[in-house]
């Protein structure tokens, strides 16, 4: 197996790129959920269900696809599945009702767990001292292209609709799968795993088998089910009064709400340097702090700071989280990302849906107070699972 510094540093910015591309698919329609509201004639809640949809979709594709990296030639996985996300946009592009773009935005999220498989395979080729700044690289690209995703969506849908920002997205991915294999070799051990069905019924197993698994399964679904919530009500906090923005001042928003994203090459260094554990708590607690100073105040400021703090919140657990379950095991380094990932968008699923459906109930501050008991969720979970085993006396 190739180490890591076979793989040049252009080599990685263009990985992250392309994972950034990537997942861009999943965020983008999140800026433009109030045209979308409008040019379909539904409610807030209703129309949720396209970030919801999305997530469900990733999910799946994770569930489903992802799994192969252990099986198949990583690289030509990814061509493959970057050709199926460019169709997919296509269609979504002329799509007339709320049903049939709901169901193709899952389609098209099916298909962007092009970074759940790159992942793994590079943690493979990365030495243990580096593999969490290699990670840490690789999610700095998911964070600019959700950065990105959200503000241009915003600028494009203003100026030329939303059908328009789902076309370039198109463009985008048949670029990548044009320029990966000049970024990626072919794995040579390709093809000698399980077959599909116990690479399926293994997952299982390993759900079961690994505690540190089921724990980064639960911070990362929780920790994503509340960045879900405020992320999916966000653009309608803006819309209304007294802010009054528009799409384009909304995608500026969510550009500058998420730059702290930036930020995660140090999330990679400081779980190399302290630990995941130290890392996870201190993730928890900054989401803590994020959701408490949404709730007591709604200044502009005070918005993009919460956003900001959520974000790297973020980003620090998912490097966390990802590289404590690739210490695990090399052999199946896909299938336990697979079964890590599929819970985290689960929970950010829920996080969608339950978003649209607070907000209906109670506005600005139900969202939020979901987000907070998400928060709460992954601290008692970190300490029920972590904390020493008691001791037992000795028998007389």
């Amino acid at each position: 197996m190739a180490r890591d510094n076979e793989i040049s540093t252009l080599a990685l910015l263009g990985l992250a790129t392309v994972c950034g591309l990537s997942v861009a698919n999943v965020y983008f329609n999140q800026a433009l959920l109030p045209m979308l509201a409008t040019v379909l004639q539904v409610g807030t809640g209703e129309i949720s269900w396209i970030a919801t949809a999305s997530q469900l979709g990733y999910a799946l594709g994770m569930l489903l696809i992802v799994p192969l990296g252990d099986r198949l030639d990583p690289r030509r996985l990814c061509q493959a599945l970057l050709a199926w996300t460019a169709l997919m946009l296509g269609l979504a592009s002329v799509a007339q009702s709320l049903a049939g773009l709901a169901a193709l935005s899952a389609l098209v999220c099916m298909g962007t767990c092009i970074p759940q498989v790159l992942l793994p395979y590079l943690a493979g080729l990365s030495s243990p001292g580096q593999r969490s700044r290699n990670i840490a690289l690789l999610q700095t690209g998911l964070v600019v292209g959700i950065l990105m995703s959200r503000s241009l969506a915003g600028l494009v849908s203003e100026h030329w609709g939303w059908q328009a920002v789902y076309r370039c997205a198109a463009l985008g991915m048949l670029a990548c799968a044009v320029l990966l294999p000049g970024l990626i070799r072919a794995r040579a051990d390709s093809g000698k795993a399980l077959g599909y069905r116990q690479l399926m019924r293994s997952m299982a197993g390993l759900l079961r088998d690994e505690p540190l698994l089921r724990l980064s399964c639960v911070l990362g679904a929780s920790l994503f089910a509340g960045f879900s919530a405020f992320w999916s009500v966000i653009a309608f906090k803006l819309q209304a009064a007294p802010l009054n923005l528009g799409s384009a001042d909304i995608g500026l928003y969510s550009f500058c709400g998420a730059l702290a994203g930036l930020l995660t090459p140090m999330a990679g260094k400081l779980c190399d340097r302290y630990g995941t554990v130290a890392m996870s708590i201190l993730s928890i607690l900054l989401a803590c702090l994020a959701f408490t100073l949404l709730l007591g105040f709604a200044q502009m400021s005070v918005l993009l700071l919460g956003a900001n703090l959520l974000c790297f919140a973020l980003q620090l657990g998912q490097v966390c989280n990802q590289s404590r379950i690739f210490n695990l095991g090399a052999e199946y380094r896909s299938r336990l990302n697979t079964v890590y990932m599929v819970c985290n968008f689960c929970g950010g699923a829920l996080g969608s849906a339950m978003g649209g459906w607070l907000w209906q109930q109670a506005q600005w501050k139900g969202p939020l107070l979901f987000g907070l008991a998400c928060s709460l969720i992954a601290a008692l979970t970190l300490f029920t699972m972590l904390r020493p085993a008691p001791r037992r006396l000795p028998s007389h």
